[in-house]
């Protein structure tokens, strides 16, 4: 071979979307191929196994075309500099597919499991070890629990000690589950972060000048504050300008609110005069502000006391969350030790603990040995998708990479591609930071090289996305980060004449934006005049709602889901199956008992000695065994029509079984919390119209792409390493985003505001989460090569929440051309002047769809009524009746979104989630203080709505406890048979008073809903239009309970009235 090599052999590339680094990457390993490595010496990283499987397809594509074609062979040797025999590309075709079993081309931890499964003994692994699936951890983590505890027995106190301070200023009271939450969430977190110095121990990690560690050793915090309320009793605080009354009362308050306080205080239940002045904590100067309406600047003996209370506040509930912080490193340590004990030694392991036993070696030595090895078997690096690597992978692969960089010679290559921009794995540990650390380790030594020419997109997608990320007047959201990462994107040659559209309509009605997108895809029809096409969502609910609400308006066009499937959730004859399990185990659970008395072939009077009968069966023969003999009798019960959705889900359900009768479980609660916890997986033709969520569509190209889920809180705030028992731990991660230097239970958002040290991190934290924010709605905004349609609410101009709509309103609102020509063929794609949308922006072509023909007419809409069922989720042999539209099966589209007809489809609103996270309420609670720290970022609409109407005596009361026992239920499926109908639904709230036995006696329902008042209707009229739905759901509730209807209490609570009636 002959010519100069032209290849960087160490080099990183920053590929932003659509730039082509796949490409990249396939030239490089065929660049290594033709220079006589060995396919086998390269070890070749991505992030998935498709994006693996695909990253070897196109290799051997772009070598078979090599082989045939002199064109693309002769582009290979202008890219690499040297000569390529046609016989040389055929001979290393060959070659690549006789090492297809020796090929490292995989994931990261693909990689780890084949290294640890060459020498599991080096890491105290059992030879034959596996991966657990998700119910094996949990029962591998009961049985450790358990065991940990007995063994315990001698230092229980100890143990009991460290629970107490673990769960101080927490309500829960059971030990197993709440440790085994505690264990599964924060196990890995552990072993980031082991020094137990780094957990909680706040007066070691705060810096010494911190407010609260300057105050005297003696402090005397009651002194104070009797010496503020003398000032304030006589007159004597010098303010500026001089109080009003409501002030001065404020004022007053909040001195009352430090007198009351004491540590572990109620601080939701203070008022906003005490947050404004803990604020002054750690201010300087003469003075300190406080807020009453109008900011007062307040001088003199008041502000120098007011300071030292607000410190001694701060540092003494600090203390507290650092005590609760070491009570939680004491539980770890104890099981985590268990868990490597009885769980990895015996050969369980997860994919979180790969890169933990490969990166924590205790014998150096060994870890040294391995590393050689490794060095010794592979010459060649590539790493793609590096910005979605977590610390803990890179630290296993540093040494090894290292090597290679640092190397004299040039014969090995080290490749590293990925984008800052598209990390939005964080909350799976990848961290974009380790990207800056290995720029910032290895400068001089790797090239480094921008890559922002897309050959996905054309300039209209292109434009809006640089109008949007690229925008130089929105700092509080595009913070440095981001800028720091952004470059302008341009189309490549391939792309820059494509045709194509941006287009975004905003209402606030959601039944106008469903109704618009609808309206959109029957005039392109995507999928007859094949186009691609993927509706983006945030959630996985949402994506599966529109499914079912897109079948019944275009019962004609495809449309699939791709975020899985809940086989124990999403059917009728799933949930009997677990009704019969669960009444086996508990049989004075009324739901599971309520269930199984509605099946028709289900004898009650029997039920006792039925259930005995299950649970000698699955004792003696299996869950397995159970699945089929009781699957076989549902089947026979459900109509021909339904039966391969039934077969399937009983299938599925039975490949769980066996996973647990293989390793001998017979705990039925484990079973069933792994049936409700697993998901089928989903695929779909790319001839459909594919709803997923912007996670799931990593990686993918469209040519069009809808985003109808575009709110959400703003894009600052900040969630915490939260486990399911609500355990949420702050860390503070490393400058390099290598490892943690503190960790601490969460404080009080009021707390972290007012402490100096607290307040700068919050700062960098809420810049952390604005950055993953932006990488989530940037991925999605560029997957698609030529039509790009936004659906939102409008900016509201007086909200404090600065979400995404926000940004887009910053940067897009009112772009576009003043032809109403153009405007009106644009809205002809959502519908007319009365669809209720408003186009925001729009720019590039609105027919740029009709390149292709449509070979097919157009669908045309049909009445609900009339639309049959095309859905995957048919089961019964019974006509459905859905009391509202919270369960789709069986309700029209209007039954579906329709406020004027007052369904449940609101669930998905922001109003109903505010009222949904309300368990109890009390006389006590602040609506004020409830909404700052429940519901950060929410719309000023709906937390309007939901303040008006929790400021109402006689609906608050609605969420009071009552006297004595009572349960509630919030957000509960059911489904029941009546006569020849199945009626399923979901209760909104439902709490039951119970007797001294546990059973219960009476029970309210509460039904939310946000229908606003028709002109020409009255409040009654509301009422009976929901009458019949909330009589289906007294019916459920009679047959789940046993009570007498009269018993029964209904109400519906109106909140946009707001208006509660209530009738029996």
């Amino acid at each position: 071979m002959s010519g100069v090599d032209t290849m960087e052999t160490r080099e990183l590339v920053k590929a932003s979307a659509g730039s082509g680094k796949t490409y990249q990457l396939t030239d490089r390993f065929i660049y290594l191929i033709l220079r006589d490595f060995k396919p086998e010496s390269i070890v070749a990283l991505t992030f998935s196994r498709k994006a693996a499987g695909e990253f070897f397809d196109a290799i051997l594509r772009k070598l078979a075309e090599a082989a045939k074609d002199d064109r693309a062979r002769s582009e290979l040797e202008n890219k690499f500099g040297f000569e390529i025999p046609r016989d040389l590309v055929r001979e290393k075709i060959s070659t690549l597919l006789g090492a297809m079993n020796r090929l490292t081309l995989g994931t990261l931890d693909s990689f780890f499991f084949s290294v640890l499964s060459s020498a599991p003994l080096e890491h105290g692994l059992a030879v034959g070890f596996d991966l657990m699936d998700e119910a094996s951890i949990r029962e591998r983590w009961t049985a450790c629990l358990r065991q940990c505890f007995e063994e315990s027995i001698g230092e229980s106190s100890l143990l009991i000690e460290a629970f107490a301070r673990a769960r101080m200023q927490s309500e829960d009271r059971e030990f197993f589950p709440w440790v085994l939450e505690l264990a599964i969430s924060f196990r890995e977190l552990f072993d980031r972060c082991p020094n137990p110095g780094a957990w909680g121990g706040v007066d070691d990690i705060w810096p010494d000048d911190s407010p609260w560690k300057l105050l005297p050793e003696r402090y005397d915090y009651r002194s104070d504050c009797a010496r503020c309320r003398s000032l304030f009793n006589n007159d004597e605080i010098e303010v500026q300008p001089e109080l009003t009354e409501a002030a001065k009362k404020a004022l007053g308050v909040a001195l009352h609110d430090f007198e009351s306080w004491t540590p572990g205080a109620d601080l939701d239940r203070m008022k906003t005069g005490f947050r404004s002045l803990l604020k002054e904590c750690g201010s300087k100067g003469l003075s300190i502000s406080f807020k009453s309406r109008k900011d007062y600047e307040i001088f003199g003996e008041l502000v120098p006391a007011i300071r030292r209370m607000s410190a001694y506040v701060v540092g003494e509930e600090l203390r507290m969350c650092g005590a609760r912080t070491q009570g939680i490193f004491s539980l770890l340590k104890k099981v985590v030790a268990s868990y490597k004990k009885l769980v990895l030694e015996r050969g369980g392991v997860t994919f979180s603990d790969l890169p933990l036993l490969l990166g924590h070696s205790e014998d150096e030595l060994a870890k040294l040995n391995r590393e050689y090895r490794l060095d010794r078997k592979y010459s060649h690096w590539m790493l793609d998708e590096f910005q979605d690597t977590s610390p803990g992978q890179w630290e296993v692969i540093e040494p090894l990479v290292e090597d290679v960089i640092n190397e004299d010679d040039d014969f090995r290559m080290f490749f590293c591609v990925g984008d800052q921009k598209q990390a939005i794995y964080g909350w799976r540990g990848g961290d974009s930071r380790v990207f800056g650390y290995l720029e910032e380790k290895f400068r001089g030594r790797l090239a480094v090289n921008d890559m922002n020419l897309s050959w996905r997109s054309g300039q209209d997608v292109l434009g809006a996305v640089n109008q949007v990320f690229g925008a130089k007047s929105v700092p509080e959201v595009l913070v440095p980060r981001w800028k720091k990462s952004w470059k302008l994107h341009e189309a490549s040659p391939k792309t820059q004449n494509l045709s194509g559209q941006v287009a975004w309509w905003t209402s606030s009605e959601e039944e106008d934006r469903m109704n618009g997108m609808v309206h959109l895809l029957r005039t392109i029809d995507p999928v007859q005049r094949g186009w691609t096409c993927a509706i983006l969502t945030q959630k996985r609910k949402t994506a599966r709602a529109l499914v079912d609400f897109l079948r019944r308006e275009l019962p004609g066009m495809p449309v699939e889901d791709e975020v899985g499937a809940l086989p124990a959730k999403d059917n009728g004859f799933s949930q009997f199956l677990l009704s019969l399990l669960r009444a086996c185990a508990h049989p004075t659970d009324q739901w599971a008992m309520g269930h199984l008395r509605m099946c028709p072939f289900i004898d009650a009077d029997e039920l006792p000695d039925l259930l005995n009968g299950v649970k000698k069966m699955v004792m003696e023969k299996g869950f397995a065994h159970f699945v089929k003999e009781w699957g076989k009798r549902a089947l026979k019960h459900v109509d021909n029509e339904a039966k391969n959705f039934a077969n399937r889900r009983m299938h599925e359900t039975l490949a769980l079984a066996v996973s647990l009768d293989r390793r001998g479980t017979k705990n039925i609660d484990l079973f069933i919390e792994a049936a409700q916890r697993s998901e089928a997986s989903r695929g779909a033709m790319e001839s459909s119209i594919r709803a997923m969520t912007i996670h799931g569509s990593k990686g993918l190209t469209f040519d069009m792409v809808i985003m109808p889920e575009l709110d959400g809180d703003g894009l600052r705030s900040v969630g915490g390493h939260k486990s399911d028992n609500g355990i949420e731990l702050y860390r503070s991660a490393s400058a390099s985003g290598i490892g943690f230097d503190w960790v601490l239970a969460k404080p009080k958002k009021i707390i972290q505001e007012a402490d100096p040290h607290l307040s700068c991190q919050l700062d960098s934290d809420e810049q952390d989460a604005a950055f993953e924010s932006l990488c989530k709605f940037y991925v999605g905004m560029t997957r698609p090569a030529r039509g790009l349609y936004l659906f939102s609410d409008p900016y509201n101009p007086k909200s404090k929440s600065k979400n995404f709509i926000y940004l887009l309103a910053e940067t897009l609102a009112e772009d576009y051309g003043d032809d109403p020509e153009i405007n009106g063929q644009v809205n002809q794609l959502v519908g007319d002047e009365t669809s209720g949308l408003e186009l925001t922006h729009h720019s590039g072509n609105p027919e740029w769809w009709q390149e292709r023909a449509n070979e097919l007419t157009v669908i045309q809409p049909e009445e609900s009524k009339e639309v049959k069922d095309l859905g995957h989720r048919k089961y019964r042999a019974l006509s459905p009746v859905t009391p509202s539209g919270k369960v789709t099966l069986g309700v029209g589209v209007k039954e579906l979104i329709s406020a004027h007809r007052g369904t449940g489809q609101e669930l998905g609103t922001e109003v109903h989630h505010l009222f949904e996270r309300i368990e109890w309420w009390g006389s006590e609670v602040s609506v004020d203080e409830w909404i700052n720290e429940h519901a950060p970022g929410k719309s000023a609409t709906a937390l309007g709505i939901f303040k008006r109407a929790m400021s109402d005596s006689g609906i608050s009361k609605l969420f009071f406890p009552p006297p004595g026992k009572s349960e509630v239920w919030m957000e509960r499926s059911f489904a029941l048979q009546v006569g020849g109908t199945m009626i399923q639904g979901t209760f909104d709230r439902v709490v039951l008073k119970l007797g001294e036995n546990g059973e219960a006696e009476e029970a309210e329902i509460t039904d939310f809903k946000t229908d606003r008042l028709p002109a020409g209707q009255s409040e009654n009229d509301l009422k009976e239009l929901h009458r019949e739905q909330l009589e289906r759901y007294r019916q459920a509730l009679q047959h789940l309970t046993g009570l007498p209807p009269g018993k029964i209490c209904m109400t519906l609570l109106f909140t946009s009235l707001p208006k509660a009636v209530t009738w029996k």
